[in-house]
């Protein structure tokens, strides 16, 4: 490890600095993967200015979408049409805790990474292959699951996932999200670490534990502050506070030798670090009280936005899936999903081991609870309790499996009748 590098760790609401380092009151801060906002987004190579073009991609999905914010990223592969990068934003509004700890511990962040990325730069022995194939890496800690799907060394899907989540559904809908992202690729292993039940996702591939427990997890985050293609997730007014703080150091230096020379001026040498101290004092006040006020109207119109959201029937992708997944019955595994926004839902999938009347009546069954979910559901407004969520689902296509069971393919419309062309 590296003696000038000081790695503080925010966790379960504390803050600890496992590497004490020389570096002073400086520290590289690492976070777990559910504090910050972390996506592998394509940018084509005509796209000449990445920062705008990642930063209005961020805004999108950020719960503070009015709020500026910092979006870094590291490029993990480039293509022919462009570069596949990891991004990632720690969005200020949801970090004031964080900032508390850091005052109280009188740190000062140069760097914001992320803990899962260090661990994972640290065990890659055990978690690289020589081919492209896709791999489901699930990381269990104290505090989250850290989701990873990579095809070979490239991620193409990072998620977040809380301990008491339902594994099985969450994995299924990652894997959706890469065959979106990457293509359709068969699942060849699931690699899994951390104390937690991880037989929910063996359906998927066959599982293979790997064991961190002998890895520094903080070595990687060392490995990554060195990498200066790495990303980092400092936020914009942490950064402009780091300057301050080290132009204070820097100036107080400069008063401490001059004091030497000049020791006839010590009163207004003294006064000038004490008038700096007092200018911050006032600003972080200032900040605070504008902050408050900030974050009711920031409040106030997330929910305005979340109405507006819910209303919208011609809702995207993955909302379409999720109400899917709720529903599907035990036995199904889809095989295809083609989803046209505002127009149609189209995907199939196999029954295994089981009788063609058995799964005939099993598709039938689905396609009625397709037909009785209520845009309620999803919108939350009492006033669509009686819209159907999908106009029309046409009967289900079932037909014997070459392998045995049973195959099946549904088609559901988001379009009244008289609408379809």
């Amino acid at each position: 490890m590296a003696d000038d590098i000081k790695i503080a760790v925010y966790q379960n609401g504390e803050l600890s600095v496992p590497v004490k380092g020389d570096g002073g009151n400086e520290a590289v801060l690492a976070l777990p993967l559910d504090r910050l906002l972390v996506k592998v987004v394509k940018i084509p190579a005509e796209v000449e200015n990445p920062d705008v073009f990642l930063t209005e991609i961020f805004k999108a999905f950020s719960p503070y979408p009015d709020e500026p914010i910092h979006v870094s990223y590291e490029v993990v592969r480039e293509t022919e049409t462009g570069r596949i990068v990891l991004a990632a934003a720690l969005p200020e509004g949801s970090a004031d805790d964080i900032g508390d700890a850091l005052d109280a511990a009188k740190l000062n962040v140069t760097r914001v990474d992320s803990l899962a990325l260090g661990v994972l730069r640290n065990a890659w022995p055990q978690v690289s292959v020589s081919d492209d194939s896709r791999r489901l890496l699930l990381m269990a800690d104290a505090s989250v699951i850290s989701l990873f799907v990579l095809d070979g060394d490239c991620p193409v899907v990072v998620r977040a996932l809380p301990l008491e989540c339902d594994l099985k559904r969450e994995a299924m809908l990652s894997l959706i999200e890469a065959e979106s992202f990457a293509g359709p690729a068969p699942l060849a292993e699931v690699l899994v670490s951390g104390d937690l039940d991880f037989s929910a996702v063996s359906d998927f591939a066959p599982v293979r534990e790997i064991d961190i427990s002998t890895c520094d997890p903080y070595a990687g985050v060392i490995e990554r502050t060195r990498d200066a293609a790495s990303f980092n997730a400092l936020p914009d007014s942490w950064n402009e506070f780091l300057a301050e703080t080290r132009f204070k150091s820097k100036f107080r230096r400069f008063i401490a030798g001059a004091l030497l020379i000049w020791f006839a001026m010590l009163g207004v040498i003294i006064g000038v670090p004490k008038y700096y101290d007092y200018k911050i004092s006032a600003q972080k006040d200032i900040s605070r009280r504008h902050s408050a006020q900030y974050k009711k109207v920031r409040a106030r119109k997330a929910q305005v936005e979340s109405v507006k959201s819910a209303s919208n029937y011609n809702l995207g992708a993955l909302e379409t899936l999720r109400v899917v997944a709720e529903e599907v019955p035990e036995g199904f595994v889809f095989k295809s999903w083609n989803f046209n926004k505002g127009d149609s839902l189209k995907f199939s999938g196999l029954i295994s081991d089981i009788e063609y009347v058995s799964g005939n009546n099993m598709a039938l069954e689905f396609k009625d609870t397709l037909s009785d979910v209520m845009l309620s559901s999803v919108s939350g407004n009492d006033e669509d309790s009686g819209t159907p969520f999908f106009k029309k689902v046409l009967p289900p296509k079932v037909s014997k499996a070459s392998k045995g069971g049973v195959s099946f393919s549904y088609e559901c419309s988001f379009k009244e009748e008289e609408e379809v062309e």
